[in-house]
């Protein structure tokens, strides 16, 4: 083999390389990153999509991990694992987490932001935000009004009461918007409804 022949290959190797290198690499501006939806009973789907260059990614691990603050103020599920929430990636690019929990916590108000961050393969591809069905206590206050769900994590009336006026009127509400779409819509209240029918809950992790 000549000399310019070794070097194209050497060039077309490296190409390949680099090629194969960078699939793999999510990239937070293409991947999909909702804010975090949880309720008592775990039976909710929260779906992170990891893209790259190249397309969807297989075998990716996601990590959520939640913050100090955010960790300390919801209503954690016993034998909920937490502050990091792990999946990987199917051949779509999607993991799929079931996240026992309530509480809504809205990103743009923790005293130390971000309130989460998601990673995919290490790279950080999101910070969202918590919603939840179960978004008041029994007293009718919100995680980060010094909210005390007293041992039991529980969708109930005093939620329905609190999601009900953004509902009806159609009102932007960070804690309501359950789908993450930046609005509040009849596919909120799909996603509402049967928690409090079913008064979801759980035992409280002390």
């Amino acid at each position: 083999m000549g000399r310019s022949s070794r070097l194209l290959l050497t060039l077309l190797v490296g190409a390949l390389t680099a090629s194969v290198s960078l699939a793999g690499v999510p990239d937070p501006d293409l991947s999909t990153v909702p804010n975090v939806i949880v309720n008592p009973d775990g039976s909710f789907e929260y779906k992170v999509t990891v893209v790259g260059g190249d397309g969807p990614i297989d075998s990716a691990l996601v990590q959520i991990v939640f913050s100090a603050e955010t960790d300390g103020l919801l209503c954690w599920c016993t034998g909920q694992d937490h502050p990091v929430v792990e999946a990987f990636t199917d051949a779509s690019g999607c993991a799929i987490f079931n996240i026992a929990a309530g509480g809504c916590i809205d990103s743009s108000l923790v005293a130390s932001p971000p309130a989460v961050e998601v990673f995919a393969n290490s790279i950080k591809i999101g910070e969202p935000g918590v919603v939840s069905p179960d978004v008041v206590d029994p007293s009718g206050n919100r995680a980060q009004e010094g909210w005390d769900p007293d041992g039991t994590c529980l969708v109930s009336a005093g939620d329905a009461v609190e999601h009900t006026p953004a509902i009806v009127n159609a009102t932007l509400s960070f804690c309501t918007d359950l789908n993450s779409d930046g609005e509040v819509s009849p596919g909120d209240a799909v996603l509402i409804t049967p928690a409090i029918v079913d008064g979801s809950s759980c035992t409280q992790a002390l």
